[in-house]
């Protein structure tokens, strides 16, 4: 399996695994959408950088954030509640996509 297969299959399932519970609370398809496709681009370019100046583990975690924060930014004025959950949840999935990247 080539890297870049690679890669978007951990995508498909970091991204499948966010938005599980998106659906469950029944929120909008352009979300769910959103979210799945933030993470998977994030583990084809996880797979594909190696930040310098830090450790295997955080490179995914770093990625993530910064591919969060946009989204971050859009609606903190309206759900103030949920920006630390959307956070939070972009460096637990950073972090699985840097150990999927490390031992596969």
């Amino acid at each position: 399996m080539t890297t870049f297969t690679l890669s978007l299959c951990v995508g498909a399932a970091v991204g499948a695994l966010d938005v599980i519970p998106m659906i469950a609370q029944r929120l909008p398809f352009r979300s769910c959408l959103s979210a799945f496709c933030t993470y998977l681009f994030a583990a084809v370019i996880v797979f594909y950088s190696d930040l310098p100046y830090l450790p295997w583990w955080a490179d995914g975690m770093a990625v993530a954030l910064m591919m969060a924060l946009p989204v971050v930014l859009t609606f903190v004025g309206k759900e103030r509640k949920a920006a630390p959950v959307v956070l939070l949840n972009a460096l637990l999935i950073g972090f699985l996509i840097s150990v999927a990247k490390h031992f596969l």
